[in-house]
Formats: structure tokens, sequence, C-alpha cells
């Protein structure tokens, strides 16, 4: 078994692995590398272990170049996609030389479904999502919750609160999603980002949005893949929590996978026992560990992960300042800044 990098002769190959893989997901698609290329300006390595003609396994890799968090190699959501053990070693090791070739801190394969067994990787286990089997009846799943998050959905539709979803309302989406991560203090990948990949994926990622008339107040970006829907990215501004937005988005999003015969809906990352996983708690989902694994060269202690990032000083201190820029700015200097740290 060899592993190879993607070009032009065997990118049939990689999509066609994708697709029959079971542990892929929407991230694993090839059609990622151009986005990362256009928008953000990087140069992916996109790894297949092939034996003989047989692909067994693929990891897309991010060589990251920044003045700001140092120089890093990060995997797209998902991490890697194998059909054996055999195939994901020969598949870290490859991404091991690319980290010393470029002269890296660390290799980060993010929010894996499986922990790879590598004795030279790090894992840290902290994360999960949850995922809700649907049902062909969504009635059975909404006596499945509890009554007080039933009471909050009522509340949604007794406030004439309603759930959309088209590509075409991401103009509508993108301004209450760069509100909503403000309120956060994090920077927004960027409208030309979510242009892009609905571009490059039309049957995947959808946009639903939570509206009064025509007043937005939240929505998300899922993606269909599959048998599974993802909560991939989703924003409520603050000032809007009372009106229980979250809540309908989720039950909607529910129902659209019951009514149109997907198997799953993915609620997305979250750390355990934190704010955002006791709220995804409530719709009764499957808890899936999800597993940051990493390489590190010269440094002795990983970097931290999502929300866990909020407990060092510089990230507190970036998140403040970040909170009470105005809008605008925030647009401007989002992607420049989300393509250089780890926000994800």
């Amino acid at each position: 078994m060899d592993v190879v990098e993607l070009n032009d002769t065997n990118r049939i190959e990689w999509d066609a692995f994708v697709w029959e893989c079971p542990t892929s997901n929407q991230f694993h698609l090839e059609g990622w590398r151009s986005i990362i290329e256009e928008v953000y300006g990087h140069q992916p390595r996109y790894l297949l272990a092939k034996d003989g003609k047989q692909v067994r396994g693929i990891l897309p890799l991010i060589p990251i170049n920044s003045r700001l968090s140092g120089r890093y190699v990060t995997s797209l959501p998902g991490g890697i996609c194998a059909l054996d053990e055999l195939a994901a070693d020969l598949l870290i090791e490859a991404a091991e030389e690319i980290v010393k070739s470029v002269n890296a801190t660390y290799l980060i394969l993010r929010d894996s479904y499986q922990k790879w067994s590598s004795p030279d990787l790090v894992t840290n286990d902290d994360h999960c999502t949850l995922l809700v089997e649907l049902d062909g009846d969504p009635e059975k799943l909404w006596y499945r919750v509890n009554r007080r998050t039933r009471q909050s959905v009522k509340k949604a539709y007794k406030a004439d609160l309603q759930v959309t979803h088209g590509r075409d309302y991401l103009n509508e989406f993108y301004p209450v999603y760069l509100q909503a991560l403000q309120d956060k203090g994090t920077p927004t990948q960027g409208l030309a980002y979510f242009k892009r990949l609905i571009e490059e994926f039309p049957s995947i990622f959808d946009v639903f949005l939570v509206c009064q008339a025509e007043q937005i107040f939240g929505g998300g970006i899922v993606a269909l893949f599959k048998n599974t829907i993802y909560n991939t990215w989703s924003g409520m501004p603050r000032r809007f929590y009372d009106l229980n937005t979250s809540y309908i988005l989720y039950w909607e999003t529910i129902k659209y996978g019951c009514n149109n015969g997907y198997q799953w809906v993915d609620l997305g990352r979250s750390e355990k026992d934190s704010g955002v996983f006791k709220f995804k708690n409530q719709w009764r989902g499957e808890l899936v560990p999800l597993y940051q694994q990493f390489y590190l060269n010269g440094i002795s202690t990983p970097p931290a992960v999502g929300n866990q990032r909020s407990r060092q000083l510089q990230y507190r201190i970036f998140f403040d300042v970040w909170k009470n820029l105005p809008p605008y700015l925030t647009e401007l200097l989002g992607s420049q800044i989300r393509k250089r740290m780890p926000f994800g």
C-alpha cells in the first residue's frame, strides 16, 4: 500500500471513495480543495492511501503559516477517512512528514469519529456530537423530548416565528450570523467563503432561516450528505434568545429530516457538559465522541480546541476586543484573521 497526493488523474477516485466510505462526511469531498485555495490562499495537501488501484483511505490537509498562530497543519473536520488501521497509519506517517517538511509545530486531525491508535498521536476527547435518529412520523420525536422543550418550541410558534429554507437566503442569513459570531467574540469565515461553498456544492448545502414576516432572527447552514443532515454553522444573536429561536430552528430541522427521508440529524460539535451540549441534549440524541488527535513537533502540549480557548488569556483578550468592533470591521477583517488562527 502506498500514499500518493491528489492530482488530476485520481480526482474521480477520491470522491468515489468518499461517497462509498461509511465514515466520510461532506468535508471529505474533493471540492473543498479549490474553496480553500481560492478564498483563503492556502495550498492544501490531499493524501490517498492506495492498495494497487483501490483507494483505502484519504486525508485532506491544510498547511498554515501564520504570524498570529505560527505554523501548523490541520485536517478538515472528520480527519482521516479510512477503511482500516493500516491505511490510517500510512496516512498519519505521510502527514507527519509534511509537518516536518514545512517546520510546523503540530498536526491536528479534527473532529474524527474514530480514535486512531498511532503511538505518535496525542488525543483530546473532550468533545462530542449528538445524533438524533429520525422517524417517518415526526410526532414520535416530538413526544420523545421533554415537556419544557416542547413548550419552548410552542412559544416560538405563538410569536409567529417560522422557519424557511433555500440556498438563495444566504445574503439574508449572513448579517445575523455575523452578529451572532461577534456576540461570541469569534471572527466569521466571510461571506465569500459561504458563497463559494454553495456554488461548489449546490445539492449539499442549504440555508435555514428563522424569521417573522420580513425580520430575520437567525438560522443555520446545513449539509445534506448521504442519510444525514449536519448542523454545520448556525447563528442566533443574543438579543433574540428570549424568542426561543434556537428551539424552533432545531425542531424544524428535525421535522425536515423526518419528512424528507433522512435517517439522522447530526447536531454538531460541542464540549461535553457545556451549556451548548446541555441545549443539544434536550433533543434526545445519541452521544458520539469526537476526537481531536495531535502530532506534536517540537512542542509538549497540544493547543486548545473550540471553547477551551476561552480559558486562555490571549484568546479572552481577543474575544473581548472583537465583541466591541463595528460590524463592518468584523466582516472586513474576519476572514483574514480566520484563515490564520485555529478557530475551528
